[in-house]
């Protein structure tokens, strides 16, 4: 729970600086059991990252979803306090952008599907934090521009204590790939 407390108190502290920013998070369904009745259930908006309808609902309980974060009302608040506590349990990433949520989900769909060289079609797991670590690691600009075309940073926990968090944004070098926050100390 302070975890989950540090991490609001972050991203509240984030929207006063750039309030043009809106959060998002993408969740994992396969590490998240009730992700999808929560979703079901609450009032957040939120896409599954599959596009094939025969897959969206084939998977639908264990697919990853981009959900979007809000902090306005205070219904909006605690299913975003609810979205922070997954984070908590089972890990997964957040993101800041000035997109709307079409175009950024459209992104996100864009990383997700990727190609054999022989046209077979793949989905890559770039939302699972131990695949995103690496990947944003990388140093060729066109995986680096698929990362940012769409999202100003993205939130990421340390590999050994999730209650460290990298935050990596375009202006990181590849060398230095983000500012860490220990949630324990509070932001």
């Amino acid at each position: 729970m302070m975890i989950q407390k540090s991490l609001y108190t972050h991203f509240t502290d984030y929207l006063e600086i750039y309030p043009t920013h809106t959060l998002y998070g993408i969740f994992d369904g396969v590490k998240c059991p009730r992700l999808w009745s929560d979703l079901e259930e609450g009032i957040l908006e939120y896409d599954i990252l599959f596009r094939e309808e025969e897959l969206r609902k084939e998977l639908e309980s264990v697919a990853p979803y981009l959900v979007k974060l809000d902090f306005q009302s205070e219904a909006d608040i605690e299913q975003s306090k609810a979205c922070l506590q997954w984070y908590e349990e089972n890990g997964c990433i957040f993101m800041a952008t000035e997109v709307d949520f079409a175009t950024l989900l459209s992104s996100m769909r864009e990383l997700f599907y990727v190609y054999t060289p022989e046209g077979d079609k793949g989905y890559m797991r770039f939302y699972d934090p131990s695949v995103f670590r690496d990947y944003v690691a990388q140093k060729e600009d066109n995986i680096r521009y698929a990362l940012f075309s769409e999202v100003v940073c993205y939130w990421c926990e340390n590999a050994k204590d999730i209650s460290v968090v990298h935050q990596y944004s375009k202006e990181s070098t590849y060398t230095h790939l983000g500012k860490s926050i220990d949630l324990k100390k509070g932001v």
